[in-house]
């Protein structure tokens, strides 16, 4: 298999990644124990292929690139994007965590068994906080291919992003990097996750995400590699220092979630990418069109 048949194939299990359902009739069939044992060799040859040496190295600071979404053809020049600056929105991400857990607190306690969906990811989701990915050959960010849940934007332009100095970064690998973080930097919403973590991994726990806000102090960044993807979403993951566990959530492929941008510039060169529904995302000129507006970089959340 060549590089691009392997990234098409992970492609489609990414983006059935939800987290917010049970787990569907094909689920349950390939984590049967005989489908695992059956697939395993195969596993092995993709894992020992030239082509996924890269899934266990860490952040590619000198290759990372940001995707600028669009619904339909842009309608705007492409000007230079800029870093928009954090702020206090990780304060504000806090605030709204813990609202949210507080308002949840008492639907629980009026009716235990009632099913309530609501926010199931334990990205920053914070505005400010950008998430980069690395560029191979022939394909301009990882992120085109690879997102969970993907919402289908199909006019999306990528940037190139240079990183500054020395900025701190945590690396997820496994999911005992995952539970690490969280055991580190805790922050409790069971209530909010009763009901959404559950339809995934069938279990009720004392849940908990990490405390960006915490986080922060101590890194610049956190980086999923493509192994640490393959090995942890998705799962009730157990904690060592708290009685609970956790779920990495909403995470994608190589993805690098920045918590602080003074590390990080935009390039002023941006190139565009188009796909057809059954075709490969391939490298294109933009076309004008007075259809809908471009979402911006610098305030685009990706808010589920």
């Amino acid at each position: 298999m060549s590089e691009i048949e392997i990234l098409n194939a992970l492609a489609y299990a990414v983006d059935f990644a939800r987290y917010w359902q049970a787990p569907d009739e094909e689920d349950l069939i390939f984590a049967h124990p005989e489908i695992v044992e059956s697939l395993r060799p195969i596993a092995q040859a993709i894992l020992e292929s030239p082509h996924t040496s890269w899934w266990s190295e860490s952040v590619d600071l000198a290759n990372q690139r940001v995707v600028q979404k669009f619904e339909s053809i842009p309608d705007s020049p492409a000007e230079p994007l800029r870093i928009r600056q954090i702020g206090d929105s990780l304060e504000r991400w806090h605030a709204h965590m813990l609202d949210y857990e507080a308002q949840f607190v008492e639907y629980v306690k009026a009716d235990p068994d009632r099913n309530i969906g609501g926010e199931w990811w334990s990205i920053p989701a914070a505005d400010g906080v950008y998430d980069t990915t690395r560029e191979r050959d022939g394909i301009g960010a990882m992120e085109l291919m690879l997102e969970e849940d993907s919402p289908g934007f199909g006019y999306p332009r990528v940037w190139p992003v240079r990183v500054h100095g020395t900025p701190r970064i945590y690396e997820i690998t496994c999911p005992a990097d995952w539970a690490h973080l969280v055991d580190a930097y805790p922050l409790a919403i069971p209530a909010w996750r009763r009901f959404v973590w559950h339809e995934t991994t069938g279990e009720h726990h004392n849940w908990f995400v990490p405390d960006w806000t915490a986080v922060v102090a101590d890194y610049d960044a956190v980086h999923l590699t493509m192994v640490g993807y393959l090995t942890t979403p998705g799962i009730a993951i157990p904690l060592a220092e708290h009685s609970g566990a956790t779920v990495l959530a909403g995470w994608n492929p190589d993805v690098t979630n920045w918590l602080c941008s003074d590390f990080i510039t935009i390039g002023d060169t941006m190139t565009e990418w188009r796909r057809s529904p059954d075709g490969p995302w391939v490298e294109a000129s933009s076309t004008p069109s007075p259809q809908k507006l471009p979402v911006s970089v610098d305030t685009w959340i990706p808010f589920r």
